[in-house]
């Protein structure tokens, strides 16, 4: 049953002229199963691409205190000198060794933070200095200059002992346009040749090959990925990591098309992890929560796409914390905006086990939901997709809690607000605590997105001994 409290808030709305509930329907409800745990999680979205200072452009690499990472969770890096003027290895050595700092540094930083790091070749060979009428690595059946690059850049990673959490990203969007301007059968080739020399080597045991890190999302209608799930099984050189890019896009469709191409073909199952997500639209406090709980049901890693250029692009971390002095790239002045909020709640309030959950069947709310955390806590971390409207959340199988089938449950709702990627936000907000009357095992209650609160995440908290 829906709340009472829910016909209280209306009234409210209509008040202020916001607007009012709409009848609740499975396209408008996202949904709990206490009663199915699925273990607790590593904190699976909280990684991003760059966003982490470096030498590159005169920054110190560790000027944003270490307690920004730790505190937001931070489990993945990505980057290879990308956006270095001074070019990457088809420019000049000095060019690749520019970038090769940076990467380092960057490394550095993400394991120094209990992160694990992807490197990205792509960049430091330089395909952002690049043009069609350069030499991309197997033009004309000629490998030597990719050859040396490659035992370059490997021998580089062994000198400077960063094969500990390393993953090798082996090319960035192949199918984009832009970072590959080659055809798809000279990547697959590069693909077969990079995969096979790094596997060749023992002193790689333990760094995982990841790809194909595409623009496009896999699917059995996508043409390269269909050709591309087919080469690597026939030619047995399977990623550890199935990766591709969502921006935009739904890792709530993608991941069953891509187990559905999968079976199509034979492949085995990987460990997925969409290595950028969301556009610079979706990044803001609801948006981030969408994403965290669609690569929660799958257990899937996932980092924060990174739209910001030049200095900025190594800093920030990736649009979750400001400073005094935005355009000012060296300075250390920083402080956390809504989106860190939405992380730091994530992944060091969430700590009990994870309870099932579903989004909304419009596709436009999730919900992620863990159980047992301090306090006894029940947690439902919730985020609506840009959007204004009324949705709802259906908690099913209270008594797997401890909690009776039926009665008053007070919940406590907080605001994980938004003010943008420079605004200043230090905590979330308290919004209140409201009884829910409920029955049957399961209460409803409504989430109200107005044009105040249109990119605020929310959390709903009740403690499993609250009810009445």
């Amino acid at each position: 049953m829906v709340s009472k409290h829910a016909s209280a808030v209306a009234a409210t709305l209509a008040a202020f002229g916001l607007p009012l509930a709409t009848a609740q329907d499975s396209s408008n409800t996202a949904t709990v199963n206490l009663a199915a745990t699925r273990g607790t999680s590593p904190g699976y979205a909280a990684g991003f691409i760059y966003g982490e200072p470096s030498s590159i452009f005169d920054q110190s690499p560790n000027q944003i205190p270490e307690s920004f990472y730790t505190g937001m969770g931070f489990i993945y890096g990505r980057a290879g000198g990308g956006q270095d003027p001074t070019g990457g290895y088809i420019t000049s050595l000095a060019g690749y060794e520019s970038r090769f700092q940076g990467t380092l540094q960057n490394y550095q930083t993400s394991r120094q933070a209990g992160g694990k790091f992807q490197v990205l070749p792509h960049d430091l060979w330089g395909t952002d200095h690049a043009t069609k009428d350069s030499y991309w690595p197997g033009d004309d059946g000629n490998w030597t200059i990719y050859d040396n690059f490659l035992d370059r850049a490997l021998s580089d990673i062994v000198a400077n002992d960063m094969t500990d959490g390393l993953d090798w990203d082996l090319w960035n969007e192949p199918d984009g346009g832009y970072f590959w301007l080659r055809s798809q059968a000279q990547y697959l080739a590069m693909w077969n040749r990079t995969y096979l020399r790094i596997r060749e080597d023992s002193a790689f045991n333990n760094v995982l090959i990841v790809g194909p890190s595409s623009a496009s999302q896999p699917s059995t209608s996508n043409s390269w990925w269909t050709t591309y799930i087919q080469y690597v099984v026939s030619n047995n050189v399977i990623p550890e990591q199935y990766t591709w890019h969502d921006e935009p896009g739904d890792p709530g469709t993608d991941i069953p098309n891509l187990n559905t191409l999968l079976a199509k073909y034979n492949a085995p199952s990987r460990q997925i992890n969409i290595n950028e997500y969301a556009t610079q639209s979706q990044q803001n406090s609801a948006g981030s929560a969408w994403f965290i709980s669609r690569l929660e049901r799958y257990n899937a890693y996932g980092l924060r796409g990174n739209w910001l250029s030049a200095c900025q692009l190594y800093d920030f971390m990736a649009g979750i914390v400001g400073k005094t002095n935005t355009s000012d790239c060296t300075s250390a002045q920083y402080y956390p905006n809504g989106q860190y909020q939405v992380y730091e709640w994530y992944t060091k309030m969430m700590t009990g086990t994870r309870a099932t959950t579903t989004g909304t069947g419009d596709g436009v709310m999730d919900v992620y939901t863990t159980i047992g955390n301090a306090g006894g806590t029940v947690q439902t971390l919730t985020g609506v997709l840009n959007q204004q409207g009324t949705w709802y959340i259906t908690i099913d199988n209270l008594s797997a809690v401890g909690l009776p089938e039926s009665g008053s449950l007070p919940i406590q709702t907080y605001g994980l607000v938004d003010d943008g990627p420079y605004g200043e936000v230090n905590a979330p907000t308290n919004r209140g605590i409201y009884s829910h009357q409920y029955s049957g095992n399961s209460v409803t209650f409504p989430v109200y997105q107005t044009s105040v609160d249109e990119y605020t995440a929310w959390v709903f908290e009740f403690n499993t001994t609250s009810s009445s």
